[in-house]
């Protein structure tokens, strides 16, 4: 309507803005998240049998039971707290597809580098893919932790969704 008075923005609003339109986004951010999750995700199992799987499942013969039982339950914990937040993030169709994406990528990279080693065996083959499917996990992890600051950063839209109880 010609004439009528064009809307205030709030001090705050403002000045949140023009510090989203001045900073960049942070890689830093998103990068120490994902070396944490890839951290977390490697520490609970990989192949090389160093790892929180193999030492519940191997009997050391000395009875460290109770510090086996603190540390499966830390772990639960950061596992709870990081699923609720990338359920909360994604939903289940986000993770579908999110899923499905880190399958494929890392079912790309692994052709490509078994493309590169000449013969490789069935071993190679399976070391090779449980490498990228805990890279793949890793990496829908650390999405899922960053995916309501991506969203803000790129669009200043905050993100309202609440993890039901």
């Amino acid at each position: 309507m010609p004439g009528a008075p064009a809307p205030r923005l709030d001090r705050r609003e403002f000045e949140l803005a023009v510090a989203m339109a001045n900073d960049s986004l942070p890689l830093a951010f998103y990068l120490v998240r994902f070396l944490f999750t890839l951290a977390l995700v490697f520490a609970t199992y990989n192949p090389t049998g160093y790892s929180f799987y193999h030492w519940i499942v191997t009997d050391t013969g000395v009875d460290l039971l109770s510090l086996k039982v603190i540390v499966t339950m830390t772990l639960v914990m950061i596992y709870y707290a990081i699923f609720r937040v990338v359920f909360a993030a994604f939903r289940r169709s986000g993770l579908i597809v999110g899923g499905l994406a880190a399958f494929l990528l890392a079912t790309e990279l692994a052709s490509i580098v078994a493309g590169l080693r000449s013969k490789p065996s069935w071993h190679f083959y399976l070391l090779l893919s449980q490498y990228f499917a805990l890279c793949g996990v890793a990496i829908v992890l650390s999405l899922g932790v960053s995916w309501s600051h991506l969203i803000e950063r790129l669009t200043g839209q905050l993100q309202k969704r609440y993890v039901r109880r």
